[in-house]
């Protein structure tokens, strides 16, 4: 039987003693393990390793963690490709039930690392995310799904928002910080890319011959209902918090995540390039409502399935953070969808549209 949800843990302990401790651990949990020693002398350094399922990492860590080992000790856990056993059925799953949900969930520090692992280089991250927003302006001047599908894919939109979300219900200020920069440098270069490619299309007059602008503006969406467009993006958020917390594909969520903020950065740069500021307002809009709406499910969602600080104190901090932080972008929410519900209407557009002319 072959099980792909699970987990190589490497427990390196400096001396016999320590050795024997978590020996005595896995033991009390009926692991098999693996220890192999230096054979020049046995009474230093070993290594225990031993498979267990994705979701059980978290209560052997816990329970290693509560012997105040200290220094004697540190873990590494691998992901295996697959591992193949009559041993480790799904009805041998003593750790089912683990967190929130009962989700098969992965560990907290497991979490920790996937969600940093999803931001990036730099280069790279700006790089993609400009080819990304060029393919998605052509392909909203050509009218193509297909093209904008393929920006989708491209896009490298995903990472930025869940590590923002992990680093709220962990407390991870560094990472936090780290990826809403990246969050507003995706943007930065996403709409420069944008309307610079608009700006040379038409400036050398290679605009498709009959292209209907009014038609182009509108797939951004901003005229939609409001309340639609918030449940696609906070059900993106959940879909992404989900697939990071387990084993599931997150590549596919990042596409979905992309559809919700690619077209109308298209839009944005044709908008721009074109001189319509109603369309131009109207799709950061909803780019900004997507984004904000995207983190702030991805972060509910996290804290309900139990990823936060387990100590008390740790979880009062934690969680005063997430809470400040909900409430300014369910607020934020609120204000913008307020704000395209008017803009829907027309009782905005005729304002925004006499700016330029102010």
């Amino acid at each position: 039987m072959a099980r792909k949800d699970m987990r190589l843990v490497e427990v390196i302990t400096m001396s016999r003693s320590t050795r024997e401790t978590v020996m005595e651990v896995l033991d009390d949990n009926d692991l098999d393990y693996t220890v192999s020693d230096r054979t020049d002398d046995p009474e230093t350094s070993a290594t225990v390793s031993f498979p267990v399922p994705a979701n059980a990492v978290e209560p052997i860590q816990t329970e290693l963690a509560n012997l105040d080992l200290g220094a004697d000790m540190y873990t590494v856990v691998v992901e295996p490709e697959t591992v193949t056993s009559e041993r480790l059925g799904p009805s041998d799953d003593r750790f089912e039930q683990v967190e929130g949900l009962g989700h098969q969930g992965i560990s907290r520090g497991e979490l920790h690392s996937k969600a940093a692992d999803l931001i990036p280089d730099p280069a790279i991250y700006s790089l993609l995310t400009a080819v990304s927003a060029v393919v998605a302006t052509g392909g909203v001047m050509l009218e193509s799904v297909s093209v904008l599908v393929g920006a989708m894919v491209i896009a490298p939109l995903i990472g930025p928002p869940m590590a923002t979300s992990v680093a709220t219900v962990i407390d991870d200020q560094k990472l936090f910080v780290r990826s809403l920069k990246f969050q507003a440098l995706g943007a930065a270069v996403a709409v420069a890319s944008a309307v610079g490619f608009a700006l040379v299309v038409r400036t050398t007059h290679l605009v498709p011959t009959g292209i209907d602008l009014e038609a182009v503006l509108g797939l951004s969406n901003y005229t939609a209902s409001s309340f639609l467009l918030v449940v696609v993006a906070l059900s993106a958020g959940f879909a992404g918090a989900i697939s990071l917390s387990t084993s599931a594909n997150i590549g596919l969520v990042g596409v979905m995540i992309a559809a919700a903020m690619i077209p109308p950065l298209g839009v944005v740069g044709v908008g721009i390039a074109w001189g319509r500021p109603t369309a131009v307002v109207g799709s950061m809009a909803v780019v900004l409502l997507n984004v904000l709406s995207i983190n702030l499910a991805a972060i509910i969602c996290l804290w309900y399935l139990g990823y936060h600080p387990r100590s008390w104190s740790e979880l009062r901090k934690a969680r005063s953070t997430m809470l400040r932080r909900a409430v300014v972008l369910a607020a934020a929410v609120v204000a913008l969808v307020t704000f395209l519900a008017h803009l829907a209407t027309g009782s905005l557009a005729d304002l925004i549209a006499i700016v330029p002319y102010l």
